[in-house]
């Protein structure tokens, strides 16, 4: 039976593998950046969550093969691995993963039913209990050499040393969660009376070109996406223009005390969470005006986080309590069906 009032028919098995695809850019350049400790990460992921999928279906009494096969929890341990740092120990990964996968998805009934972002819910539990971990970004020099790299980033991954005591292996120098930390360093400095120099100093690594690189990877995967009409355009434009203009006003009125917009946008998860994590259709509003009044938010979170909070990225707790207003959204923000009045 045909319908032509409807296009753009996508199964969800295409629109998972669409966006999987849409994140190879981003993958790349973190990779190239921070070394391919990162793609470990995101295949140790993939192999963790799988597993665990299927004993949890088993345990279920669902279909195996017709559940995986539906690549949904291959994308979460993507953006779940690509979130994490490149030379996170095994077990936070599976610890987070654990959460991901089972409290994430599972527990609110699988695939259309969570109500969380599972990638961010087991993310934002290993920023809370492991924030030293999850802080530490090791940045690669461009003379070592990728299979030597691997090889290394192989030991520290799943040896029991600890990635912090192993920044030595790498040559360029240790940096901790993009440019937005370096901010909070700077404030410190400048609340503290620590001198001009070493304020200088924190001014000009504020914004590191491996965050520009990153963020512009993804937000070509996510013109990829656009044009395939796999997210919705309200959820990116509006919290990226949100964002924008929130962070230009109070740069605005004080280049001290607030990062500029440029920061704001080319750091962090930005352009991640505007493109892959954000537009999660189980997770965000139903309604266009409802998605509109999502992003808004979730951008207002983003900044108060940034500016006032102790974390360097706000990303995953805006999200995961923009998540949590969605209910209210759709519930005060109703459309009637095609035919029917809005009663």
């Amino acid at each position: 039976m045909n319908f032509p009032y409807i296009y753009h028919v996508y199964s969800v098995r295409k629109i998972m593998f669409l966006v999987i695809i849409a994140c190879i850019p981003g993958i790349l350049a973190k990779c190239y950046f921070f070394g391919v400790g990162t793609l470990i990460q995101i295949i140790f992921s993939i192999i963790v969550a799988v597993v665990l999928e299927m004993i949890v279906l088993k345990i279920r009494l669902k279909k195996i093969k017709m559940h995986l096969l539906d690549n949904s929890v291959i994308l979460t341990s993507i953006l779940f691995g690509v979130s994490v740092p490149s030379l996170l120990p095994w077990w936070i990964t599976v610890f987070g993963i654990f959460f991901s996968v089972l409290v994430g998805k599972h527990l609110y009934g699988g695939l259309g039913q969570n109500i969380f972002n599972p990638a961010m819910v087991g993310y934002a539990v290993l920023l809370i209990s492991f924030p030293i971990h999850m802080n530490n970004w090791n940045e690669m020099s461009s003379d070592i050499s990728y299979v030597k790299d691997m090889k290394q980033s192989f030991n520290v991954i799943f040896s029991n040393k600890s990635t912090l005591n192993n920044s030595n292996i790498f040559i360029d120098n240790f940096t901790e969660a993009t440019p937005l930390n370096n901010f909070k360093i700077k404030s410190h400095f400048q609340n503290n009376d620590y001198t001009e120099e070493k304020i200088v100093h924190h001014k000009k690594i504020s914004f590191r070109k491996s965050s520009i690189y990153i963020n512009i990877s993804f937000f070509l995967g996510g013109i990829f996406l656009l044009f395939q009409r796999i997210i919705c355009w309200r959820i990116s434009i509006v919290f990226l223009f949100f964002l924008g203009f929130l962070s230009s006003v109070t740069y605005f009125y004080s280049q001290d005390l607030f990062m500029s917009p440029l920061i704001h946008l080319f750091s962090g998860g930005t352009m991640i969470c505007a493109f892959f994590i954000s537009t999660d259709p189980v997770t965000t509003a139903c309604t266009n005006l409802g998605k509109i009044i999502f992003s808004v938010i979730m951008s207002f979170l983003v900044w108060i986080i940034r500016n006032y909070s102790e974390y360097p990225d706000g990303i995953a707790f805006a999200v995961l309590l923009s998540n949590m207003l969605v209910p209210l959204i759709d519930h005060y923000i109703k459309t009637s069906g095609y035919g029917h009045n809005n009663t």
